[in-house]
């Protein structure tokens, strides 16, 4: 918004080429998203790496409303004709220029961007937008009244409606969606003694920083910079990792000396935490059947200096080492439901039976790796999916197929209660993503 409120400074002519800007990437976006169900910030950061001439007003502009629209696509939704509706669903976008900004206009009036609503309303000649009220669900009612439909919205519509029916029954949905609404903030895990050094400079840069009651190394972090362009996170003293995300080593507490695998370790966040966790002493071996992804790993331990951290590629089949490990920790692909703020529009983008897929993919991880875990060991089962059918009964299956193994009890991170062996964490537990991780020891 800061961005923008000075937008009278921009010749017509100037927000004329930004608006026509932002419907370039926009189409892009939903065509890429819906047809090919890519990731908006991978889209958006393939379109600006094209487009040299936005600026950094310009990408604030496209990148802000863009994900207005994402988020409450769930409303937007329900003022497009059916036919037209199905066709941008299936990446396939017709929509004229003049209709691509009505809706990017809706998107943001309804996240509250009045500044940027009323410039497209300007720009565009559309009647003048209503005095906003003060929560987005009734904010996409006002714009049901300013398009003349007789459209009645909730929050339940942010949701496909088979996807609400699948959530759990211990969700609080009524939070769940307030929240789904909204932004959420940046978590970073302190890794380097220097503490005080990344928070100066944080602060000097204008940040916000406040840190999590119970957990020592956790910052949120609310803040305009580009936080990679940093010295101290050039230097390794901080990691960007959500807040849930930091829970799951934690849980897993891996012991400075012991022998721990990552098999699914992606970019590394987990694998860099358990790697401090044990104070740098021991072996933490990554692995990922991406093998670009372990070079991203390797770069990041590499820069923080950890000594710890060995990387292996691998073809994702049963695990054939010779040496069993003190722990394995499972970070599992899934739906990834649970990170939907972060990946606005994403609930539309999945289909039913891919979460039957990932579930039996999931299982048969577990079955892959149970071979792994010295008796008296851990195997560490997490996914950023609020699902049951991911989660529980997942862990259910293999232990009904695994007498050696037991759920073990362990401390929930944010609150210090014991749980029985299982736990989801819950955006609404700290204003971050939704995670779920079991924690099960190899009794024999």
């Amino acid at each position: 918004m800061r961005d923008y409120k000075n937008r009278k400074e921009l010749a017509p002519a100037k927000f004329r080429a930004q608006l026509n800007l932002l419907n370039d990437a926009a189409r892009r976006v939903l065509s890429n998203g819906f047809g090919r169900k890519q990731p908006a910030d991978r889209v958006l950061a393939a379109y600006f790496r094209e487009n040299r001439r936005c600026g950094s007003r310009d990408r604030a502009f496209i990148s802000e409303s863009v994900y207005a629209a994402l988020r409450f696509w769930g409303f937007l939704r329900k003022y497009l004709p059916q036919d037209r509706l199905a066709e941008v669903e299936q990446g396939n976008i017709r929509l004229t220029a003049r209709e691509l900004s009505v809706l990017l206009m809706a998107g943001c009036f309804i996240n509250g961007d009045h500044d940027h609503a009323a410039a497209i309303c300007e720009a565009c000649s559309m009647p003048a937008l209503p005095h906003a009220l003060n929560n987005p669900c009734a904010r996409a009612n006002q714009m049901g009244g300013y398009f003349n439909t007789d459209v009645r919205l909730t929050d339940n519509d942010l949701l496909p409606e088979w996807i609400f029916e699948k959530l759990p029954e211990n969700l609080d949905k009524e939070n769940f969606l307030k929240l789904l609404a909204e932004r959420p903030p940046m978590w970073i895990r302190l890794q380097s003694d220097d503490r005080q050094t990344v928070i100066d400079e944080l602060t000097a840069s204008g940040a916000v920083t406040a840190f999590h009651p119970n957990l020592s190394d956790a910052v949120e972090v609310h803040a305009k910079i580009n936080l990679y362009t940093l010295e101290s996170f050039k230097a390794g003293k901080f990691e960007i990792q959500d807040l849930a995300s930091q829970c799951v080593s934690i849980v897993a507490a891996p012991k400075p000396g012991e022998r721990w695998c990552d098999p699914c370790a992606g970019a590394g966040g987990k694998t860099l935490h358990l790697a401090q966790l044990m104070k740098r002493k021991g072996t933490v071996v990554a692995g990922d059947i991406r093998a670009a992804k372990l070079e991203d790993l390797r770069l990041r331990a590499r820069r923080a200096g950890f000594p710890n951290i060995m990387t292996k590629a691998h073809d994702g089949g049963l695990w054939k080492g010779k040496h069993l490990f003190d722990g394995v920790l499972l970070d599992a692909p899934c739906s990834c439901s649970g990170v939907w703020r972060r990946n606005p529009g994403a609930q539309w983008k999945l289909d039913p039976a891919e979460i039957t897929e990932l579930a039996a993919t999931q299982l048969q991880i577990m079955e892959n790796y149970a071979g792994a875990v010295r008796t008296g060991g851990v195997l560490v089962y997490a996914t950023c999916s609020l699902f049951d059918e991911e989660n529980q009964l997942v862990v259910k299956q293999f232990l009904a197929a695994h007498d050696e193994y037991k759920l073990d009890p362990f401390e929930n991170p944010l609150t210090g209660k014991i749980v029985p062996g299982m736990l989801r964490i819950d955006s609404i537990d700290g204003n971050c993503d939704a995670l779920f991780m079991a924690k099960l020891r190899k009794v024999k």
